[in-house]
């Protein structure tokens, strides 16, 4: 009987159930559709909003405190090992950090010339998307769990284990770290991939073409960009346009230079191999992968010291990086031409495909190699909506940018150099764009 183990069953059900219901459940408020977790973090973000900029350099300045105290002072910190995760880091992410908890300092008390603190700069990267990050964090990090913890990543891979294999060359397996990344964000679905790879179930190219087709940024930061651009009651059909982009990609991506050009060793001499059931079918075996999981899920305690770890290395990671890469960038587009400049290219492009207001939206589809919300700043006054509508889908679609999964994937040892994720940039943005612009075109 598939319910003999009634209580991992009970998990699995109530936790998948109740997570998807959070990620995607359809609320209307104000005459707005919007999904259970965006109108959550707006309400969360309202009630708080005199304090949450506050809370955001706060987190900053313990962070750069923290790592400062691991790099210079390593013997003192040996009685907190279990931090070492959060606060250890190398010289220039330790420069990244503290650049940007002296940036958000500066803004917060708006100290210095007012293009570092302004509105559409460090202002805007300060109020807006950390204060978004904040929230959009934490609220993940407490739902995701009940994704990825209780069996639902398992009944998704063993179902997608074929289509895989057939239409992406990738083994079975690659389904759950695309599910990780899309559950749990880029970085969780970049170091599975790399773990993957160095235990020997992944090829070198396979792991690249995962790492570089499926490590998408989470749901809950897709809805920072939809709040950021004003479209979050068009989730749903860009959730639909970014799917089947995102499939192009994968399908065409793997089969063209430079990712086909990649090794497709493995590190170690002998491929693991997976272990499946006979005899079952696939729904059975999917089922069984399922309550395995299940069975084994951690205690409340262990699940709350999970995903208060989660929270703070993500908030201590990332703000003060986000800070720093993002202020810079804004800076160098509101106050040089040098995006726009190098941008005319796809200004003609953009202008072939009759996208409105061409020149304005141009280097938003540059910009996104730098930080993935870059393009959704630059794009957010422009006034039509399928034009934001087309750069939202691209700064999601892209997923290459140098502030998280670019120096991911190369500090993780992944096969693959910096130029060539510099033409996987290129080659997703190409591909995405009619796609995007056919769904505007014909949807909004």
């Amino acid at each position: 009987m598939l319910f003999a183990q009634k209580k991992p069953a009970l998990y699995f059900l109530t936790a998948s159930l109740f997570g998807l219901i959070v990620l995607f459940g359809p609320v209307s408020y104000n005459d707005e559709h919007r999904v259970l977790i965006g109108f959550i973090s707006e309400t969360v973000k309202l009630v708080l909003a005199n304090y949450l900029p506050y809370i955001v350099v706060f987190l900053c300045v313990l962070s750069s405190v923290g790592a400062l105290f691991y790099r210079f002072f390593p013997k003192q910190t040996l009685a907190f090992s279990a931090l070492s995760n959060i606060f250890k880091m190398n010289y220039l992410w330790l420069l990244l950090n503290c650049g940007g908890t002296s940036l958000a300092v500066l803004v917060l008390f708006q100290i210095g010339p007012v293009w570092l603190w302004g509105d559409n700069t460090g202002g805007l990267v300060l109020y807006d998307l950390l204060v978004s990050i904040l929230v959009a964090v934490a609220l993940g990090c407490i739902v995701l769990p009940l994704l990825t913890d209780f069996g639902l990543m398992e009944f998704v891979g063993v179902h997608a284990d074929k289509w895989f294999r057939r239409l992406f060359t990738l083994p079975g397996r690659s389904a759950v770290d695309a599910f990780a990344s899309w559950f749990g964000g880029s970085t969780i679905g970049l170091i599975v991939t790399s773990n993957q790879m160095k235990a020997g179930f992944y090829t070198q190219r396979e792991a690249v073409v995962i790492a570089t087709n499926f490590s998408i940024v989470s749901i809950t930061f897709t809805l920072v960009i939809l709040d950021t651009l004003h479209l979050a009651s068009h989730f749903y059909l860009f959730f639909i346009t970014m799917i089947i982009s995102g499939g192009v990609c994968a399908l065409t991506l793997p089969r063209i230079p430079p990712l086909s050009r990649i090794s497709n060793a493995y590190l170690k001499q002998h491929q693991q191999k997976d272990n499946k059931p006979s005899g079952s079918s696939l729904h059975k075996r999917a089922w069984i992968a399922a309550l395995e999981r299940a069975s084994h899920t951690p205690d409340s305690k262990q699940l709350i010291n999970r995903i208060m770890a989660n929270i703070l290395e993500v908030w201590f990671g990332v703000l003060p990086v986000a800070m720093f890469i993002t202020t810079l960038g804004l800076c160098i587009t509101e106050y040089t031409q040098i995006f726009t400049w190098l941008a005319t290219p796809i200004t003609y492009l953009l202008n072939i495909l009759q996208i409105q207001q061409a020149d304005a939206a141009a280097p938003a589809f540059l910009i996104g190699f730098i930080d993935m919300f870059l393009p959704a700043l630059v794009g957010a006054n422009i006034e039509s909506e399928s034009t934001r509508f087309i750069i939202a889908v691209i700064a999601v679609g892209q997923l290459i940018f140098a502030s998280e999964t670019a120096i991911m994937m190369l500090k993780l040892g992944l096969p693959i150099k910096i130029l060539e994720l510099v033409v996987v940039f290129v080659l997703r943005t190409v591909i995405i764009l009619p796609i995007a612009k056919l769904s505007a075109l014909f949807f909004l």
